[in-house]
């Protein structure tokens, strides 16, 4: 029979499938609801209630993991029929019924199982349930000093006793030392004089918890946690109102925890980072009764029924009744009662009589509450009321038998522990409030959303208040690098908000911004543009008259370059006559025109122009032109004729324009071009020297007239002539045929013409004519200087005449002729992309490497390929080469720039499209560690501290390593990794040793170079004091063995990536059990990525910087001789 086990981590519920196959319409049991870990009081009874489900249906047993459940009078399982329940109920419970109580419902089909835990608070016995008291009033005293039986003192390591010992009152010094063994008791107060800067926890009637410790800190930011059962608290250092709260005055630390409870009971610890360093316990007894509502007067008539009624904040069964000085017991007269919970008692006082007043109290043991009661004939109302004080943010909701507590925006204060109550059934659960970098959101969408904006000159100044755990390290970037302080710009850093101040903005500010605010629990990015406003530029130059007349100046400038970050609105152009000093407004042209023409000039005179742009900021400084005179410019010459041509020289000649303008032409300029080309370039005399021509090639030539306005219009272009000498053309090319064709393109080759007719040849021309035409046309613009040619853009199943003639100073030679009929097309094939595994998606390459990405297609006709680069053309450095079925992207080193999408996309002519996109990442070893800094937070420890690597501006998963060595020239050891922070402490320090530390930073391609500290370190060794060991007293006759136990479960946690992640829980039992850690069924005890510890025993695990690779199942195990436990959860679930 094959079984299958499947576990559900997220309801902690094991199904186990006995069968491969599960016939339809069956299926293996599961739980609907699963039983809840209840916490009650001593003496209660617990109730685990199940639902489940399954076909056919199954049957349901109850187990417990130590011990057995043979009595039926103690554990009774029942079924009830209306809610459909399996319930098991534990009768009178006590201290050894604290354990994990596992639910199986089985059918044919499988087994699913499920687990609850029990935990009992030692307390008072319920011994006043009882409806009549038969103690007499001379017991009336002994009554109320009546307590539980003192517990057996649990087995604690000599640390602990020292502890104990340091914080107690010193009456009780010598009860405690015979307690735990202790008989030097001399010897025990010289030990305590070197340890008295400590108090131990005290609670007074108000129910306030204190203790307090002094320590001188070297460093004022090392963190100090308080813990409870080795589980962390948060605490408030603040003036509001907190749980837990730290008061600090000068080296003294005061810690108050602010209306005790029972459940706070416990083992408090502080530690200054990782270091413990103060112990105290908090016990439950010590914890005073208190009244939530305490007793109020009474006014009843006679002959009436009078009611008392008090509420507790606590428990308390055990509670008496008194009228003056006299115990009430219960009876018909004085009807007594408690709810269940222990925390509202009633006293009713049936047909009241004269003698019945007077003053009425109810006794705790440790406080009490008084009241009046007046019996009078008059009939009164009575009006009872009860507050219900809720706190702010939380609302409470019910559903048929489903309780809700929402918290609607969870703050700070929400953090800590709940309790639901119904009757008899408890259940708690913690709450834990990371607080990352957070900035106000309306604050955050407007620097987000609105650009900032400045005028220049002014002052910038860009605040963000934030709030998070201590210390938050603030970080400005501007175009990816980090902003330095300099003469005009400061970055300010304080603990509430960061500030950009620029003392006069200029235009060279605008830009993009990234705020970084980074701290232990995240970080948090915001990009913000900063645009600062300015007058325009002057308009850009020079200015160039591109028409005068003697009536007439037409003027043309160019926009300015820098608009000054506002549009430009309009142009004004101002004239000045030479001679005089105003400037004359001319006139006003919109931003869309960059020409002016102006009939107010005079013939014959010499004028300045100004240009000036402006925007809403103000007006430009002036574009000013160089002279201009008011003439008109000459007519176009004829065009010019050649007169000679050899290979040096081309010697033209024209005549004077028929309109010579208002002044005489001063000379000529003349241009040529080559045949065919578009630009043309100026000639500086006549004749044209041949340093201006290349042999062999034809020129046209084109002249202009100059007078005092200007250049005038160009003639016509001349007649082509070759820069050659006269020459003899060449002869015929041989073997001219047809190499290869398809549907649009024929290829020809050829052979030079032989020898005596083609020594000269100079390249070769190709002309095509169709069947259906009988005029030559040209095929190549320039000569061709190969043999081979081919001919595209042709029709299929066309017959074409094709020849070729060879080119020398000569002229052309006698062409050579053939026939072409070009194929059917071929198929036309939808362009498609080859995309197999050797294509990836993503692409990771170093910086400075070659990036090489090859991309396979079938297409017919050939397709037009088209890459981007987000969405964007790609940069000049990118080369694409596409042949034979195959687009190739190449860029020569790789730069962070290129980081993106890229794009590759294919389209026929028909509009068809095809494309794939891919990620380039460019990435490259870290760079080193700034210094390093060794700082002694803690006494015995050493805090290594270290500048962030520079390439954390550009990289995000970067992390450090840190390694240490005992010796100059001893190896290096690991000792702390996949750190994301910048701060290491290491506690395992050996007095009188010394320690040398280096950091190296890691990604993904390796690791940086190490940045190691400069000096060593070195704990001194103290002198003057002894060590000295405590024989305790050996009990005979007690068997203080116990098993393990775990008086508190590991939890669930949620941590953010890069953040540290603390698992703890309590471990009980004798000889102190040995505790292992395991991931995955993994032991980790010799793994330095994560730190063990064992105090007391609460037994913590650290794991440095969580990563996604530290997701699994955890598992703790305690083990001694008298057996062994185990606790597991799936932690921890990480988020970015």
């Amino acid at each position: 029979m094959q079984i299958e086990r499947l576990l559900l981590k997220d309801k902690r519920v094991v199904i186990t499938q006995f069968v491969d196959d599960i016939p339809e319409g069956c299926s293996t049991p599961d739980f609907e609801r699963k039983p809840v870990s209840l916490t009650l009081q001593e003496g209660k009874n617990a109730i685990f209630s199940a639902v489940v489900k399954g076909v056919p249906t199954p049957d349901v047993k109850w187990t417990r993991v130590q011990g057995r459940m043979d009595d039926p009078d103690k554990y009774e399982t029942f079924f009830n029929n209306v809610t459909n329940e399996f319930i098991l109920q534990i009768n009178k419970l006590t201290a050894d019924d604290s354990d994990l109580y596992r639910c199986f419902a089985v059918n044919e089909y499988g087994e699913a199982a499920c687990s609850a835990g029990l935990r009992i608070i030692q307390g008072r016995t319920d011994w006043f349930c009882v409806p009549k008291l038969k103690k007499k009033l001379q017991d009336f005293r002994k009554l109320l000093r009546k307590r539980t039986p003192a517990p057996k003192p649990k087995p604690l390591d000599k640390e602990a006793v020292w502890q104990l010992l340091l914080h107690a009152d010193r009456r009780d010094y010598e009860k405690i030392c015979i307690k735990y063994g202790i008989v030097d008791f001399r010897g025990m107060l010289r030990k305590l004089q070197d340890m008295q800067n400590f108090e131990h926890i005290k609670v007074n009637k108000e129910g306030k918890a204190t203790f307090s410790l002094v320590m001188d800190l070297k460093n004022s930011n090392s963190k100090v946690y308080l813990l409870k059962d080795g589980e962390r608290v948060r605490y408030g250092t603040g003036d509001e109102y907190r749980k837990h709260c730290l008061r600090q005055i000068g080296k003294r630390y005061h810690f108050i925890v602010n209306d005790v409870q029972p459940e706070d009971a416990g083992l408090y610890q502080v530690r200054v980072e990782d270091v413990p360093v103060f112990s105290t316990e908090l016990d439950a007894e010590s914890i005073p009764v208190r009244f939530a509502q305490p007793l109020s007067d009474v006014r009843c008539p006679e002959e009436e029924d009078a009611v008392f009624e008090c509420v507790l904040r606590t428990p308390c069964y055990d509670a008496v009744w008194l009228h003056k000085t006299h115990l009430l017991e219960a009876s018909e007269k004085h009807q007594i009662s408690v709810t269940p919970d222990g925390l509202t008692h009633q006293l009713i006082i049936k047909n009241l009589v004269p003698s019945d007043n007077g003053m009425y109290t109810l006794d705790t043991g440790l406080c009490s509450s008084n009241a009046w009661l007046i019996v009078e004939c008059k009939w009164h109302s009575i009006i009872s009321m009860v507050l219900l004080a809720s706190m702010d943010g939380i609302v409470i909701e019910k559903e048929g038998l489903v309780h809700k507590l929402i918290i609607n925006k969870v703050e700070d204060i929400h953090a800590g522990k709940y309790r639901f109550e119904g009757g008899d059934i408890k259940t708690e659960a913690s709450i834990f409030v990371e607080d990352p970098p957070q900035v106000d959101k309306v604050l955050l969408k407007n620097l987000t959303s609105v650009p900032t904006v400045a005028k220049a000159g002014e002052k910038v100044k860009i605040k963000i208040p934030f709030e998070g755990r201590l210390p938050v390290r603030a970080t400005w970037l501007k175009d990816r690098m980090e902003l330095a302080d300099d003469t005009r710009i400061r970055v300010d850093k304080t603990e509430t908000y960061t500030m950009l101040s620029i003392s006069s903005s200029e235009r060279k500010d605008c830009g993009d911004y990234k705020v970084r605010l980074k701290n232990d629990s995240g970080v948090l990015e915001i990009n913000l543009k900063l645009m600062v406003v300015d007058k325009p530029q002057p308009p850009a130059g020079p200015i160039k008259i591109v028409e005068s007349s003697a009536n007439d100046i037409t003027i043309q400038w160019k926009p300015p370059k820098d608009d000054g970050g506002k549009p430009v609105q309009r142009y004004i152009v101002e004239r000045q006559q030479v001679g005089k000093n105003d400037w004359v407004t001319l006139g006003e042209v919109p931003r869309s025109c960059t020409t002016f023409t102006t009939n107010k000039v005079e013939q014959d005179m010499i004028y300045y122009f100004r240009v000036k742009a402006v925007n809403a900021e103000g007006t430009s400084d002036a574009l000013e032109s160089d002279e201009v005179k008011a003439v008109a410019s000459p007519g176009a010459p004829d065009p010019p004729e050649i007169v000679s041509a050899s290979r040096d020289t081309i010697t033209i000649s024209w005549k004077a324009p028929r309109q010579t303008g208002s002044s005489r032409i001063v000379g000529y300029i003349v241009q040529k071009r080559k045949k065919g080309t578009m630009t043309w370039l100026p000639v500086n005399n006549v004749p044209i020297a041949g340093r201006y021509l290349k042999k062999g090639l034809q020129y046209e030539f084109r002249v202009s007239a100059v007078n005092a306005a200007g250049v005038g219009d160009a003639s016509e272009p001349s007649q082509p002539a070759f820069a050659r000498d006269s020459t003899k053309s060449p002869g015929q090319v041989q073997d001219l045929k047809v190499s290869s064709s398809d549907s649009t393109s024929v290829t020809l080759t050829w052979k030079r013409p032989e020898a005596k007719d083609g020594s000269d040849v100079k390249g070769y021309e190709v002309e095509m004519r169709s069947s259906k035409n009988l005029s030559w046309t040209k095929c190549n613009t320039l000569p061709i200087e190969v043999t081979t040619y081919t001919v595209k853009g042709l029709q299929a199943k066309e017959m074409y005449f094709l020849r070729v003639r060879a080119l020398n100073d000569g002229g052309p030679g006698e062409p050579a002729e053939l026939e072409a009929c070009l194929e059917a097309p071929s198929p036309v094939v939808s362009p498609r992309l080859l995309i197999d595994d050797t294509v990836k998606s993503f692409v990771l390459i170093k910086a400075g490497n070659t990036i090489r990405v090859n991309i396979p297609f079938e297409a017919s006709p050939d397709p037009l390929v088209t890459w981007l680069k987000d969405g964007l053309p790609l940069p000049k450095r990118a080369t694409i080469n596409t042949k034979d079925g195959t687009t190739q992207l190449l860029i020569g080193a790789a730069e962070f720039a290129d980081n993106g999408t890229y794009t590759v996309e294919l389209q026929n002519g028909l509009g068809k499209r095809e494309t794939f996109s891919f990620q380039v990442q460019v990435t490259d070893i870290p760079q080193s560690p700034g210094p390093i800094r060794l700082e002694e937070n803690v006494p015995n420890t050493v805090t290594v501290t270290w500048e962030p690597s520079a390439s954390e501006k550009w990289e995000s998963n970067i992390y450090y390593t840190v390694l240490k060595r005992e010796s100059q020239k001893g190896l290096w050891h690991v000792v702390g990794d996949l750190i994301y922070t910048n701060k290491f402490t290491f506690t395992k320090l050996i007095p009188g040793r010394d320690y040398y530390f280096r950091v190296v930073a890691k990604n993904d391609l390796g690791a940086s170079g190490p940045s190691e500290s400069v000096q060593p370190w070195r704990i001194r060794k103290p002198k003057g004091k002894t060590a000295f060991t405590i024989k305790p007293q050996k009990y005979r006759g007690v068997n203080q063995d116990q098993a393990p136990r775990f008086l508190a479960w590991l939890k669930p946690h949620v941590v953010t990536t890069g953040s540290e992640c603390h698992m703890s829980c309590a471990v009980g039992g004798h000889p102190p059990p040995k505790i292992t850690w395991y991931k995955d069924g993994r032991d980790l005890s010799n793994d330095p990525t994560y730190f063990c510890t064992n105090d007391f025993g609460v037994c913590s695990l650290v794991i440095l910087g969580v990563t996604k690779h530290d997701e699994g199942e955890y598992m703790v195990e305690a083990t001694n001789e008298l057996g062994h436990v185990f606790s597991k959860t799936s932690t921890p679930s990480t988020t970015t």
